[in-house]
């Protein structure tokens, strides 16, 4: 096949796939707008009436308990493992990918405290391979990358995704991951997918400016601080569902999903930052709308953080990326309400966003690109500082190179 044919293919191949994902995010979007409505998706509704919210979430996750009970084959992929997946096809076990894909679509749709990208991410891959049938995977890789571009950050995608082997890296590059990964974006932004995942823009939040030598010294201090902070909450993040993952909660028992939406249910009538991925909570926290106090700011971070390891180990499968930047921004506001002289709220929120990223995610990169487009520019000081203190204390507290990467 000539090198055009080729790049030709890859386009078209993203662009359908990009379209196939932006038509499935979009029917779960509108789905849950006719559910909850706006005010509960956004985390500012506190009148929701708690039987309501039962009767939700404890729903979807009966459903799931029932689309789980034939095993492990049936969850959706983690990230990760829809990349080992088409980087090894003659490795990758064998799934239900439609129980997998209905399973995480309830659990966007039902309250579930994980983000969209595995869904989306696989939902790419396996529309690649309908129309490519495997005989590329390189291209089917490159859609991936237009899934994840997905987040306002067109760059996010390679940073995470690229792992083509040394050889032949440009023309693999110009053949297939660039136009891929181009018509990925393009298939999105069609069905104005790219608004929907990204979580809308934070231009109305005003920039500050460090101006003079106090104001440079509080955003260090807030950042180095912030970094330490996040890498405890990675740190948590991780034991958690490792603890979790080593009780094998759905083969001991397979209505842990049910108790798992009950208890979202409940957070979702006194805590509503808690369910919910967090894009739609985030413009709402950062511009002020949302005026929680700092310690109930903390305390849904943290309930947040403890359900995300949750969902993910009891069915509720997703991804990461929202629900640790709502964490992160949440501690964040909380902690620039007790330290207002202490740095800005971008540099917190930067700050731990880099370094909680950095501590839960392997690629740096990746975490440096995804947290300058989630903040929108925002405390970009911040964010490298918590990024630099995150890597430092990876080297120090795991120096053969870091936990092995979940997500």
């Amino acid at each position: 096949m000539t090198p055009f044919r080729l790049s030709l293919m890859a386009l078209l191949t993203g662009a359908l796939s990009g379209a196939g994902v932006a038509l499935g995010m979009g029917w779960i979007d509108s789905l849950s707008r006719l559910l909850w409505g706006d005010a509960i998706l956004e985390g500012l509704d506190r009148g929701l009436p708690l039987g309501w919210s039962l009767l939700i979430c404890g729903g979807c996750g009966l459903i799931l308990a029932l689309l789980h009970r034939p095993g492990p084959t049936t969850l959706l992929p983690e990230l990760r493992e829809t990349l080992n997946d088409l980087n090894h096809p003659d490795q990758a076990p064998k799934r239900d990918e439609g129980r997998g894909l209905l399973g995480a679509a309830l659990a966007q749709i039902g309250g579930g405290a994980v983000g969209p990208e595995a869904l989306m991410s696989r939902m790419a891959a396996l529309i690649s391979q309908r129309i490519w049938r495997g005989r590329d995977q390189k291209l089917q890789a490159a859609t991936v990358a237009g899934s994840l571009g997905m987040f306002g950050a067109p760059l996010l995608g390679g940073a995470v995704v690229a792992e083509a082997p040394q050889a032949n890296r440009r023309q693999t590059f110009l053949d297939r991951w660039l136009p891929g990964s181009f018509g990925g974006l393009a298939g999105f932004a069609a069905f104005h997918g790219i608004g929907a995942a990204s979580g809308g823009s934070l231009q109305r939040l005003p920039y500050i400016w460090p101006s003079t030598l106090g104001e440079d010294l509080g955003t260090l201090s807030a950042g180095a601080l912030g970094g330490v902070i996040g890498c405890g909450l990675g740190w948590l993040l991780l034991r958690w569902q490792g603890w979790l993952e080593r009780r094998q909660l759905l083969a001991h028992w397979p209505w842990w999903p049910l108790l798992t939406g009950l208890l979202l249910g409940a957070c979702m009538h006194w805590l509503p930052l808690v369910p919910f991925a967090g894009e739609d909570q985030m413009r709402p926290l950062l511009e002020g709308q949302n005026s929680n106090e700092a310690w109930l700011l903390l305390l849904s971070a943290m309930v947040k953080l403890l359900m995300l390891g949750l969902c993910l180990e009891t069915g509720w499968r997703g991804g990461v990326f929202f629900p640790l930047f709502l964490v992160a921004c949440a501690i964040g506001m909380g902690l620039h309400l007790l330290l207002p002289d202490l740095g800005s709220l971008g540099s917190w929120c930067g700050a731990l966003t880099g370094a909680l990223y950095r501590y839960v995610l392997p690629a740096p990169l990746a975490v440096l690109v995804l947290g300058l487009a989630l903040l929108q520019g925002h405390g970009a000081a911040g964010l490298l500082i918590g990024l630099c203190m995150a890597q430092l204390i990876r080297l120090h507290v795991f120096p053969d190179g870091g936990p092995p990467p979940r997500h």
